[in-house]
């Protein structure tokens, strides 16, 4: 039993030297070892410090000549050697950067974080209200209505996309938000841009801060959006006495008379004589054309 002991000794020492000259994560460091750590990670040398880079991805940890680290899956707060470098997380829900050795959140990602043919990770950014967030990143709600911005951490609404485009996330990058449509006493940040409300029989304009119902739309076109970041008010039909601004434009009333707009007022057109039973048809087709806010990347 002693020459057993004596004979297992010189081995035990050595299993711990080779641990000891292995070395992990966090020990001081002037090089980045030549072997992998296991299969599924390897330490990288840096500020001489050793750091545990995970290889989640399906091709591990590799040495035969070299080190080659899939490093194309990884968890939250795993070990990285290259910053900037992108990963999915394991369960799909995230992509993930490199950013001081830890892999972190980039995006939450709708539909998940896919791995392409090149292994570069494959997501449409995505967020909710509260979620936590990369700084100044700008994304649009799981409903696709809300663009929401990051603030101390957290995603805030920042603006409501109430256009038929809603919020989108182009495969460029960014953020575009349509604002052609809003709604009566919303919060908006561009002042004097105009905009549909959501029956588009309205348009509102952005002033203070709030969106406020500007022109009234009676005619059957109410408010348009023709395109090219502008709203379009039909004002074939309006009320008597309702102000104007295009000396000598015509309209009819709801109930069938012609007005001129003089001095700043719809007022009733003298000068129109109706033949019996005749009434206005509008056929003048006097509109209001505004701008609205630019539906653009952010």
């Amino acid at each position: 039993m002693l020459r057993h002991a004596k004979t297992a000794f010189p081995l035990a020492v050595f299993m711990v030297l080779a641990l000891a000259c292995k070395g992990k994560a966090g020990q001081d460091c002037t090089d980045t070892p030549g072997s992998c750590y296991d299969k599924k990670s390897h330490l990288v040398c840096i500020n001489k410090k050793y750091v545990l880079e995970t290889c989640k991805g399906q091709g591990g940890c590799t040495d035969d000549k070299q080190v080659v680290c899939d490093s194309s899956l990884a968890d939250l707060n795993d070990g990285c050697g290259h910053e900037g470098s992108r990963a999915c997380s394991v369960d799909g829900k995230y992509e993930l950067r490199c950013r001081d050795a830890k892999m972190q959140i980039e995006w939450a990602c709708r539909g998940g974080c896919k791995l392409d043919d090149s292994n570069n990770p494959k997501c449409t950014p995505t967020g909710e209200a509260g979620d936590t967030c990369r700084p100044d990143s700008i994304v649009c709600d799981g409903a696709a209505k809300t663009e929401l911005v990051c603030t101390d951490g957290k995603f805030v609404p920042r603006r409501t996309c109430h256009g038929a485009r809603g919020c989108e996330t182009p495969p460029g990058g960014g953020v575009l938000c349509d604002r052609t449509q809003a709604l009566e006493g919303e919060k908006c940040h561009e002042e004097d841009v105009w905009a549909c409300d959501m029956d588009k029989k309205n348009v509102l304009v952005c002033s203070m801060g709030i969106y406020t119902t500007q022109i009234h739309c009676l005619g059957p076109r109410g408010c348009e959006l023709p395109g090219n970041y502008s709203v379009r008010c039909d004002k074939t039909i309006v009320n008597e006495n309702e102000d104007c601004d295009e000396p000598l434009a015509h309209a009819c009333t709801p109930d069938g008379k012609q007005v001129v707009c003089d001095n700043g007022k719809f007022i009733i057109d003298k000068k129109w004589k109706p033949k019996k039973d005749e009434t206005c048809l509008g056929l003048n087709h006097y509109t209001k054309n505004h701008e609205t806010a630019r539906f653009e990347a952010r």
